[in-house]
């Protein structure tokens, strides 16, 4: 920590010394111009910029000074004397002292010549008089011309012999201040003298005067000359109307922002905050920016190079930038950080991006804006993500999304916007319309008619896009052609528009947001041929009008696509997809606390300020009936003694295991079960006993809203974990032995029990504790403390904080069981630091977590693994601190070195005899946002992997090994001997740099683009390695290369492919209570991707293995499948779960809907840890309604479309060959969906499933799903509703609003072309408004349009299907 201290104060010091100032004015001393040159020696680190040397040399020659440097990485560290030798003085600049001395320790000691090392509160010198280095010493610190010149004067004089030089005293700034470039004196000492200066005055109401926009600063920019960059946002403030308050404080100094920026009342004197300061002292100014209450944004440089340099880097930002740029500054609360600066190659001047720093100030402004605009006027944005896709899917990460849209419009309607909340039904049907366009044809005019949707002209479009560079357009160009082909334009009064389909509830505007596609190329292009990532042109024009018509932007809930456009990984252009979208319209980001990774990318590349909301409630699961049937026979079986009775109670014990698939879910076989009967039963009580006490979500959440008691009191008792469970239990009477079974008993039960109640009496009721043991009384305290902050209560309060222009406070997040400080929620979640990845305590966990890999791995296959592959997850780390991480740095023999603040500095070498067993090769595969967020831990793990493949004396050392094989059989095929070296230590691989995902998230469910498991396992795993064989070796200078240099062409080399051969495990982390196998398509695209490309490549797929850190310690290493087994029999399975489920309405069907498609997902990519069984229980819980809950009733009421979507997946598992299912189970299924598409209105765009349930295909973009095709509009077929208009605010639904007829198949066309003009406005009546109710669907007539162009579409159509990113879907998710 202090080196990295260090080196940023030294850097900033030496910032001040780097402008080019001109020629001195006047005479310049010609006695010292005359004599022979005296020649100066500046010893520097790093970090201090050369153009500084430059720029001293010119002020130094007038007054015979000869200036030279060396840097210390450039001089050997075996250097004597020599390094001395024709210097008159040396100078040492640089903060890192201990550094630069251990390095030079041979030299120093021959260092006779005057010499002073200059930073630092007193001179240090040796050979100069103290007067003379006193003198020196407050010119060189301060900076600036004339203290240069004061310096270089009295130096030169002094080792000369002549009298000290008549110059003015050192310049000496005041430790705070207020700047202006254009003031005759710069500074003013307090914020009260600038204002009078200006004319203004910060205490009149702000109707009454401009936005105050405060710009924080290092002091040395002015020292220095180096205000350019600062001038320049300066001038861009005042250009907009606003009041720029330029400032500067000590980096370190706690209150210094806050004594300039309040009155004497602690009112701010600002309205935002813009800061280009550098972070070091995160927890004071987190403090001081709460104090002030504005938003803070964040001007950064570009610290490798000049504006053209940082255009073409893909990182955007130096991975040793990020702790202090990124990182430090997102825990402060800066919700905007953008690179904004560069340093100009001509004179190291520090100069503004201009597009850059133009977005900075025009956020700043709408934020101002914002806080000076009553309620009322605000227009407000709302998007909302089409997922899972379908046309009629709305949903977000465990938010109910219908429900929490219907709170926050109540919120704000209380809070005085113009706004009104339909009923839920009316609300879902709604927005359920405006997806129609992207899934069916036709569907533009009727939402038009509706009022559900508005016209962008193209022409605002193109003129929007002739400002952009001209590469950007081009790009979008090649990538979707001319705007005017998109399927998404209608033509009126001989002008084309594009139509934006909303809903409209006074002054706020709900619309979902744009498919990445405007499909224009077929489904196997866009998955496994894309050249593109861009979105289309729609995509950008439906931002664009969101950004003229709102003030601000809610992207509502957890997540959608923008954040994930392609663009540098850190430190975005605004030219980047990402930010291009967006502009500068404040975004807010409700996002759910437990996923701290996907929050900062939503920040980072989203603009976003977080709001976070809780994650569902939970309770332990408990049992269902048949499990507490089978734990009642166990424990008979226990009592019992020997003898017919006890037998017989085993074969009942056994055939109920077998029964409820627990045999199997234990990875046992009956024979083994017979073998060891004893064993077995040790063992079932053991996984009833966890499956009882799993933390199983309730439904989900509504922003806004506490759970009900129950769930919030079964959330608290996760919290508090067995201890409390077990002296509540003992307290309660039940005998210590038999505490352990406190909650392990009927699901429907949890209120009777022990625990529940002892926290029902304490907590809600609020009996005293007094009389409780210490331990309770303890408990029972953090109890109250993590029931009231399940309140939700902040959440929409930070909301309409961040509506409001406001600063919204900072919170860490996370698994809510792990860590109740990620409540209470509404606040603005931050990530962890990288630079202490791994902690200290993750190392020491990781370690033994490492070693119980080895010991499992040795248990299912007789011996220790020689190699692994770990699929690394930002989310996940941000989680365990590094765990995974430290797992394996230590399989591979190598250690972290921390420095005394933490912070991981490097690795080495752990000795093989040290170590006390083989090294174990690791291969690392990271997500994109794990390469984005985890930069430099990349580097520390791709040095590890080097180390431990150059221990070469090592006999028994497969990486050394591996290693050597891969560089041999590289320079056989024509590699450079270093190329090869370098590739064959290279173990970490990603997705190109700015993309995310591996592509098999779209691919699996796109199951009609191969035929069969063996060329779904060819298509599947090429694509999955074409996407993650970018390289991260060790040199940081070719990190996200492709192949291996020298090998291009027809010998390209996958080079990940090499590395993953011969894997024979591999591993993931789950460490969240909430994340699991099935929430998210993330575990099948990456752990997933991993079995699917190794049996690919060897024939045979890897032992999957989950590192469980779902509990405290280094957890235990589990098999994916049972891991997999127990998720299903605790979720998927269990009624509780469904019941908790479908208590969320419509929201809850679709998370029926995910988990199976991602069911799918690991058949399709891993089918070794899927059974057959599995699938048929699937059939026999969701389809025949195994536990009797009313499902059918229940998805045919909310949302049948997902119930036919979900047993799509099943047929297609069975049709393709993964599932062996049963002739009886695939007809019944046949005919439930024949029957839903039927009375539901229910199509699919798979042909060959179309082909086997008998239907037609109906191809469609979606806004996440395949591209429709498009026809010209007809008139909406006679029999059919019209689309209704938003529903009035009072007016109830008592029944689900029903959906238009089906309209017929579209009829064929050349190309797409814009739907055609509707008749003038006067012709049209109003459509009848009446909602639409799903019933059965009769056979439409024809449409009015002539015959002929049916005919042409239809032709069309039979080419036209999903383009581009097919399916709005994440492409990477940590």
């Amino acid at each position: 920590m202090k080196k990295i201290f260090q080196f940023w104060c030294a850097w900033l010091l030496a910032l001040g010394c780097s402008a080019a100032w001109a020629q001195p004015p006047g005479a310049v001393p010609s006695a010292s111009a005359q004599q022979p040159p005296l020649s100066v020696l500046f010893i520097a680190t790093g970090n201090v910029p050369a153009g500084k040397f430059r720029q001293l040399a010119a002020i130094a020659a007038p007054y015979g000074v000869a200036v030279q440097v060396r840097y210390l990485h450039r001089i050997a560290k075996n250097s004597d004397g020599g390094l001395w030798q024709g210097h008159d003085a040396v100078f040492f600049d640089s903060y890192l002292v201990d550094e630069v001395r251990e390095h030079l320790a041979p030299a120093l000691p021959h260092l006779t010549q005057p010499h002073m090392w200059l930073y630092g509160p007193q001179a240090q010198a040796s050979g100069l008089p103290d007067a003379v280095a006193q003198r020196l010493h407050p010119f060189y610190v301060n900076g600036g011309r004339q203290n240069f010149e004061g310096f270089f004067a009295t130096l030169s004089a002094h080792l000369r012999g002549q009298p000290a030089p008549a110059v003015a005293d050192p310049v000496l700034y005041p430790k705070a201040a207020i700047y202006h470039p254009k003031a005759a004196q710069q500074v003013f000492a307090t914020a009260q003298e600038y204002f009078a200066w200006k004319g203004v005055n910060p205490a009149a109401p702000r109707g009454q005067r401009p936005a105050i926009v405060g710009l924080a600063l290092h002091q040395q920019y002015i020292a220095s000359i180096q205000t350019a960059f600062i001038d320049d946002l300066i001038e861009r403030i005042e250009a907009s109307g606003a009041i720029a308050l330029p400032f500067y404080t000590p980096m370190m100094e706690p209150k210094g922002f806050t004594r300039l920026l309040q009155d004497a009342a602690g009112r701010p004197l600002v309205d935002v905050l813009i800061t280009t300061q550098i972070m070091l002292n995160a927890e004071d100014r987190r403090t001081e920016f709460a104090a002030l209450g504005v938003p803070v944004l964040q001007a950064m440089p570009y610290r490798r190079g000049e504006p053209a340099d940082w255009e073409k880097d893909p990182h955007g930002v130096a991975l040793m930038d990020v702790p202090f740029y990124l990182a430090q500054p997102e825990y402060a609360g800066v919700t905007d950080i953008q690179v904004a600066a560069a340093t100009r190659k001509s004179d190291e001047q520090i100069v503004a991006i201009a597009p850059q720093a133009q977005a900075v100030v025009n956020k700043a402004v709408r934020l101002a804006k914002l806080q000076s605009t009553p309620n009322a006027d605000k227009q407000v944005a709302v998007m909302f993500w089409n997922y899972p896709p379908g046309e009629k899917n709305l949903s977000a990460s465990f938010l109910n999304v219908p429900r929490s849209l219907r709170h926050v419009l109540d919120g704000m309607q209380a809070a005085g916007y113009d706004t009104t909340t339909p009923q839920e039904d009316a609300l879902i049907a709604q927005l359920q319309h405006l997806l129609a366009p992207a899934y069916r044809a036709g569907r533009l005019q009727p939402l038009l008619q509706a009022n559900l949707a508005e016209l962008l002209p193209l022409a605002d479009y193109r003129a929007w896009l002739t400002q952009l560079p001209e590469a950007t357009q081009a790009a979008l160009h090649q990538a979707w052609g001319d705007p005017a082909q998109s399927r998404m334009v209608v033509r009126r009064g001989g002008q084309d528009f594009f139509v934006i389909p909303r809903l409209q509830l006074g002054k706020v505007l709900i619309l979902p947001q744009p498919p990445r596609s405007d499909g224009q190329v077929s489904k196997e292009k866009a998955i496994y041929h894309s050249t593109t990532a861009l979105p289309s042109h729609y995509y950008f024009a439906t931002y664009l009008w969101t950004r003229q018509r709102a003030d601000a932007l809610i992207h509502f809930g957890t997540h959608g696509t923008q954040e994930w456009l392609p663009g540098k990984e850190r430190g975005l252009s605004v030219y980047d997809p990402p930010l291009l979208a967006l502009g500068d319209i404040p975004v807010a980001y409700p996002y759910i606390a437990d996923n701290i990774g996907e929050a900062t990318q939503a920040k980072r590349r989203g603009r976003a300020t977080i709001i976070s909301h809780q994650t569902p409630p939970f309770a332990p699961g408990g049992l269902h009936a048949a499990l507490t049937h089978m734990h009642d026979l166990l424990h008979q079986w226990l009592a019992q003694d020997e003898g017919a009775v006890k037998e017989r109670i085993a074969i009942d014990l056994l055939a109920a295991a077998q029964k409820e698939r627990v045999v199997a879910d234990l990875g046992l076989t009956v024979p083994q079960v017979q073998a060891d009967f004893g064993g077995f039963v040790r063992q079932l009580h053991d996984h009833l006993h966890e499956l009882a006490q799993t933390a199983q979500p309730q439904g989900l959440h509504t922003f806004g809203k506490a759970p009900e008691e129950l769930h919030r009191l079964g959330t608290v008792l996760l919290m508090l974990g067995q201890p409390f469970w077990d002296a509540a239990a003992i307290h309660a009477g039940v005998p210590p032995e038999d505490a352990d079974e406190a909650l392990v008993g009927p699901w429907e039960q949890l209120a009777q029990t022990a625990p529940y109640q002892l926290l029902q009496r304490h907590v809600v009721q609020g009996e005293p504790v007094d009389d409780l043991p210490e331990a309770l009384q303890k408990s029972l305290q953090q109890a109250r403390t993590a029931y009231a902050n399940l309140g939700a209560q902040g959440e929409l309060t930070g909301l309409l904080a961040v509506l409001d222009g406001k600063y919204l406070p900072t919170s860490y997040g996370g698994d809510p069981i792990k860590n109740p400080d990620a409540y209470p929620t509404g606040r603005n979640l931050y990530g962890f630091d990288p630079s202490r990845v791994p902690t200290q305590q993750a190392w020491e966990a990781g370690k033994q977590a490492a070693e119980n890999l080895i010991a499992e791995h040795i248990q299912l296959h007789g011996k220790a693994p020689e190699k692994l592959t770990f699929s690394l997850w930002s989310v996940e780390t941000m989680r365990h601190f590094g765990l995974l991480e430290a797992q394996a740095l230590w399989l591979l023999g190598v250690e972290p070195v921390w420095d005394a603040g933490g912070r991981v500095t490097g690795v080495q070498l752990v000795p093989r005899e040290q170590l006390g067993r083989p090294r174990v090769d690791v291969v690392l595969s990271a997500t994109g946002l794990y390469r984005d967020h985890f930069p430099n831990v990349m580097k520390q793990l791709a040095q590890a992997a080097l180390l431990a493949s150059q221990a070469r004396d090592e006999a028994d050392n497969p990486v050394a090994r591996n290693a050597q094989r891969i560089a041999q059989q590289l320079i056989a095929q024509g590699a450079a001997p270093e190329v090869a070296a370098q590739a064959g230590a290279t173990r970490i691989f990603a997705s190109a740099s700015g993309n995310y995902g591996t592509g098999l998230d779209d691919a699996v469910l796109a199951s009609d683009t191969w035929s069969g498991k063996e060329e779904g396992d060819r298509k599947l795993a090429q694509l999955y390695l074409s996407k993650m064989q970018y390289a991260y070796g060790p040199d940081e200078k070719q990190w996200g290369q492709a192949g291996v240099a020298g090998l291009e062409g027809r010998q390209g080399v996958n080079l990940y492919a090499e590395h993953l051969k011969g894997t024979q495990g591999a591993v993931l982390s789950r460490s969240s209570n909430l994340y699991g196998m099935l929430t998210t398509d993330d575990p099948f695209q990456y752990l997933g991707g991993i079995a699917l490309a190794v049996r690919h490549l060897d024939g045979k797929a890897p032992a999957l293995y989950i590192s469980n850190l779902r509990g405290a310690g280094s957890g235990r290493v589990e098999g994916a499948a049972q891991f997999l087994a127990k998720e299903l029999a605790t979720r998927q399975f269990h009624p509780g779960y469904i019941q908790g489920l479908m208590q969320e309405g419509y929201a809850g069907t679709l998370q029926v809907l995910d988990a199976t498609n991602n069911f799918w997902g690991w058949t399709a990519v891993a089918r070794e840890i899927v059974r057959d069984d599995q699938w048929q229980e699937m059939v026999d819980v969701y389809v025949r309604d195994k536990h009797k809950l009313g499902l059918t009733k229940w998805f045919e009421q909310q949302n049948p479309h997902a119930l036919a979507q979900t047993m799509e997946r099943m047929l297609e598992a069975a049709r393709q060959g993964y599932w062996q299912a049963d002739a009886a189970t695939v007809q019944e299924l046949k005919a439930r969906w024949q029957d839903l598409s039927q009375r539901f209105d229910v199509r699919t765009d798979n042909a060959a499933f179309a082909a086997m349930v008998g239907a037609s295909a109906q191809p469609g973009i979606g806004f996440g799903m395949a591209a429709p095709s498009a026809t010209p509009t007809a008139a909406a077929p006679q029999g059919a509703r019209a689309l209704p208009a938003p529903p009035a605010a009072a007016a109830p639904t008592p029944k689900r609003p029903e959906p238009p007829a089906a309209e017929p198949p579209p009829a064929p066309e050349p190309e797409p072309q814009p739907e055609p003009e509707p008749p003038p406005q006067a012709e049209q009546d109003p459509p009848p408004i009446s909602g639409v109710l799903l019933q059965p669907v009769t056979a439409p007539d024809a449409p009015d349009n002539p015959p002929w162009r049916h005919l042409a579409l239809g032709l069309g159509l039979a080419t036209i299907t999903a383009g581009g990113a097919w399916r709005q879907r994440r492409k990477a998710m940590l």
